[in-house]
């Protein structure tokens, strides 16, 4: 029996969730957003069917950014190892390409090596890695971080390019494990929502997210001299709220990396980038 790609269908949960109920010790997030991602008119989702039953699954979305976002990789135990994965992969930039996206991206824990050898057989490139800490569970002070409003846009575009930090992680923000290109439009669109403060010369991206019930607490980027980049972590992490989790992105590598450390932030885990460039055909 040849397994062939189709999009999802609500029928599709059940046989699905049957085996992805046992990923990552019973605690993977996709029973939890199963619903919301197929009702999700941003984003695409697909299942991979052998002899009429749903044996696999991926999700594709398409960011502002112009880029194609690839998650949600699921095969049954059974049936790893006959290329599944790769046609689901394959399926999606076929789909990205036929709506004019050119580049293509996906992360994976650092740890997660069968999903880097499967982004190394489709052709992804690493291009960044991230380190994902959590801060101590006490209040911070205040050092009177701002929210940029539109008319310092070009100005603040300026400091997040000059940041080390946009360097070394590839240009992107990341939310919701999620990675987009910190475009002026993106960063215009942040700005309009509220979403990036400032303090001197140091930039960051704040915004709530979250998996189905799940709310999380995200400095989403950070960039600029070390000292100040501190405090306006602090600053934005400064109440201790009740969130599933709070975390702080930064590319590994970053100069303010230690002081976090050193205000008793601790990392939690670390995810790599990955990209791939469309080609013709």
């Amino acid at each position: 029996m040849e397994p062939k790609v189709r999009p999802a269908r609500k029928v599709d949960k059940p046989p699905l969730m049957s085996f992805i109920k046992d990923v990552w010790g019973g605690h993977d997030y996709i029973p939890e957003v199963w619903d919301e991602w197929l009702k999700d008119k941003e984003g695409k989702m697909f299942v991979v069917v052998v002899g009429g039953v749903p044996v696999g699954m991926n999700r594709l979305t398409f960011l502002d950014d112009g880029s194609a976002w690839f998650q949600g990789v699921r095969v049954h135990p059974d049936y790893r190892g006959r290329g599944l994965a790769t046609m689901l992969g394959e399926n999606s930039m076929r789909i990205a390409r036929e709506n004019g996206i050119r580049l293509f991206r996906l992360t994976t824990a650092s740890r997660n090596y069968a999903s880097r050898r499967q982004s190394a057989r489709m052709e992804f490139k690493e291009v960044a890695r991230f380190s994902i800490y959590e801060p101590p569970n006490r209040k911070f002070e205040d050092f009177g971080a701002e929210k940029v409003s539109s008319k310092d846009l070009d100005a603040t575009m300026q400091l997040i390019r000059a940041s080390k930090e946009f360097k070394l992680g590839s240009g992107v923000y990341w939310h919701n494990f999620g990675a987009s290109s910190l475009t002026r439009g993106v960063v215009g669109s942040l700005v309009s929502e509220g979403s990036v403060r400032r303090l001197g010369e140091a930039v960051a991206v704040v915004k709530p997210g979250g998996e189905g019930k799940e709310v999380w607490e995200q400095v989403c980027f950070v960039g600029g001299p070390v000292k100040e980049a501190v405090q306006l972590v602090k600053s934005s992490v400064r109440r201790v709220k009740r969130a599933e989790a709070r975390w702080v992105f930064v590319p590994k590598w970053s100069p303010i990396i230690p002081g976090l450390r050193n205000e008793g932030f601790r990392r939690e885990f670390s995810q790599i980038l990955f990209e791939r460039k469309a080609t013709n055909g």
